[in-house]
């Protein structure tokens, strides 16, 4: 039962006056006896009555100033400020003499025609040359480059934990060394979960799912070696990234090999390539200034001995993200809001309207002194408007530092991530929605959906086996439970090659599910975390008639029955075979007959499990509590059709 919300401005003034009226005689023991509005005495009363009825209507309004307290109190985040976007940016710098161009981490870059909406580069991008019309071509067990070309998804490595290797031909020329990391955009088709490395959501310190080495070697010759450094954006491959490789020292564009392997490929299905680009840094909508007081000596010198003391950043307005100042030798932070602040603390507020830092009163935050040699570093970007498409035709910002060679840039990936700063009403309805968040692992669903919600890993489903302990397999521990975990997997095509029916979490995704559920438990509990147990299923499908196409009839019966019985997508709801749910004929015959229409009836199917040979047609095939089946074979017999009355007495 919900309690209705109090409404504390619902007197009037009128029931007020009444009210006030009749308590006249006995608070004055009757000796006031005129109460009309012309007796001075009623007239402040109803001037009285006037003020309270407006206090009244106050009580009612929540100002924005409690929302945030009550956020901070409840451990809630405040309003939220302005989020940069995010993109990738690919550099091409006119080459003078031998050397390499460099174009130092914070150039500014701009797509935009007024010149507003400028990104900044993360790190420095040496500019290797590249061969005219050159592309990376890729090389598995066949070469890949017009997979690569078409954005078809090129499967790198392999899935079955053996050792795997995939090699990468860079479009490099010329015979000039490295004067810095190689930057490369390593684009995959991830799942939304694994957010890509430059994008705000990203998870730091996720563990790969294979241990990758990567080294260079020149094609055709013996020569080959290691780098010094390997900065992987990609979490070994697990989400789009970019990586940066520090060459030795005898590096030089010759060197154009790439090979990228692994002793044991433990991934949950084989990473997809989408795209493969060179001379690349991730680059955000922000822009880094700097002013002394010098130049706000205006504003600092018509400060007055008062509160609410500011200063305005030139070019912030609408637009200022953060901001350190040092003022009289001191560092001042900045703060979500003055709530908490003590007369000592040195803090300010941004303003982002008005790109102002704003101090506190001298009793939530201290009042500033006038300092000539103030010096304030801040960030203007962020919002919405640096979302947008790929474009080519990425300059240097008109009125900041340039970098000394010609620069021009195209971001390979969509510029993402930006949002404007959260009202005080969008803030309110976020905390009413964490309220009904899952943090804490007491009932099966709740261990579902937090094992779902690991971040920086993808996790399509969970089973909780309540009392089942790894170490004791046929006996109920009380307090013990076991999660299974099945990863998301790509289902878009069920005949690739590179297909995976039996999805296993690799080693990283189960130590981070682990670790969230380990923080999540309660305190008598004893969880762990491991991957589906799948049997395999044979199964003898019957038909009768004489279907014109064998093999037509055959390839969608098996397509079909493959996918009801598949761990992320089978089911009659669609969304993953039911953890130990037994397999009955009677569904599978349905699914079988709904896969094949007029093409033939179907009138048994037998399942086997486990290599056996199918025989069961009639009762259902039981499977543990955290077994899953995956389709092997099916077998397909055709029979004559029985005719009608046939085998009637």
């Amino acid at each position: 039962m919900t309690l209705p919300a109090p409404k504390l401005d619902d007197l009037t003034w009128a029931d007020m006056m009444a009210a006030i009226r009749r308590r006249i005689p006995a608070e004055s023991d009757g000796t006031w006896t005129l109460h009309a509005p012309v007796d001075p005495g009623v007239t402040l009363l109803e001037l009285f009555a006037y003020l309270l009825e407006q206090r009244l209507y106050w009580l009612d309004q929540v100002p924005d100033a409690l929302v945030v307290a009550i956020l901070r109190l409840l451990g809630l985040e405040p309003p939220r400020p302005a989020r940069p976007a995010a993109t990738v940016l690919r550099l091409a710098a006119r080459q003078e003499g031998t050397d390499v161009p460099v174009v130092p981490a914070g150039t500014a870059l701009t797509r935009d025609p007024t010149g507003q909406v400028v990104f900044t580069l993360d790190d420095d991008v040496a500019v290797l040359p590249l061969a005219e019309g050159g592309e990376v071509t890729v090389w598995t067990d066949r070469d890949r480059t017009a997979d690569l070309r078409a954005r078809r998804g090129i499967a790198l490595l392999a899935s079955d934990g053996a050792p795997a290797q995939v090699r990468f031909t860079l479009p490099l020329t010329g015979a000039h060394p490295a004067p810095g990391p190689i930057g490369l955009l390593v684009e995959l088709d991830a799942p939304a979960a694994s957010v890509p490395s430059w994008l705000p959501g990203a998870v730091a310190d996720v563990p790969p799912p294979a241990e990758l080495t990567w080294s260079w070697f020149r094609p055709g010759t013996e020569v080959s070696g290691g780098f010094e450094k390997v900065e992987d954006g990609t979490a070994g491959l697990r989400r789009s990234g970019v990586v940066r490789l520090h060459p030795p020292s005898g590096w030089t564009t010759r060197e154009i090999g790439l090979l990228v392997s692994t002793p044991a490929a433990t991934y949950t299905a084989p990473p997809r390539l989408l795209q493969l680009a060179v001379n690349v840094s991730a680059a955000h909508h922000r822009t880094h200034r700097a002013v002394s007081g010098a130049d706000l000596r205006e504003q600092i010198d018509s400060w007055l001995r008062l509160p609410g003391r500011h200063l305005v950043l030139p070019g912030a307005a609408g637009r200022l993200l953060e901001a350190t100042l040092r003022l009289a030798g001191q560092e001042w932070q900045p703060a979500p809001d003055f709530t908490f602040g003590a007369p000592a603390d040195r803090i300010f507020v941004l303003d982002r309207a008005e790109g102002a830092l704003v101090f506190g009163d001298g009793l939530t935050g201290r009042i500033p002194r006038p300092d000539p040699d103030a010096h304030i570093d801040y960030v203007t970007g962020g919002g919405r408007g640096g979302n947008g498409g790929m474009t080519g035709n990425w300059r240097p910002a008109d009125d900041l530092p340039a970098p000394q060679a010609a620069v021009s840039a195209a971001n390979l990936v969509r510029a993402e991530g930006g949002t404007d700063p959260e009202t005080i009403t969008e803030a309110r309805q976020r905390a009413a929605a964490s309220l009904g968040e899952v943090t804490r692992a007491v009932t099966a669903d709740d261990y579902v959906t937090l094992a779902r919600t690991t971040p920086g890993v993808a996790i399509a489903r969970a089973h909780p086996a309540v009392g089942e302990h790894p170490g004791f397999p046929c006996a109920t521990v009380p307090g013990a439970v076991t999660v299974h975990i099945v990863p998301a997997a790509p289902r878009d095509d069920l005949t690739r090659e590179d297909f995976v029916a039996a999805p296993l979490p690799d080693p990283g995704t189960l130590r981070m599910a682990a670790a969230r559920l380990d923080q999540t438990r309660l305190l008598t509990s004893e969880v762990f975390v491991r991957a589906p147990r799948y049997r395999e299923v044979t199964l003898r499908v019957t038909l009768s008639g004489d279907p014109a196409d064998h093999t037509r009839v055959s390839t969608a019966l098996t397509a079909a029955l493959r996918r009801f019985l598949d761990p992320l997508v089978g089911g009659e709801d669609q969304d993953g075979w039911p953890f130990g749910q037994p397999l009955r004929p009677s569904a599978l015959l349905r699914a079988a007959q709904r896969s094949l229409g007029d093409l033939a009836d179907v009138a048994a199917v037998a399942i086997g499990l486990d290599g056996a040979e199918p025989d069961e047609e009639c009762d259902e095939v039981p499977l543990g509590p955290g077994e899953l089946p995956v389709l092997r074979t099916v077998h397909t017999r055709i029979v004559p059709a029985a005719e009608p009355g046939e085998g009637l007495a």
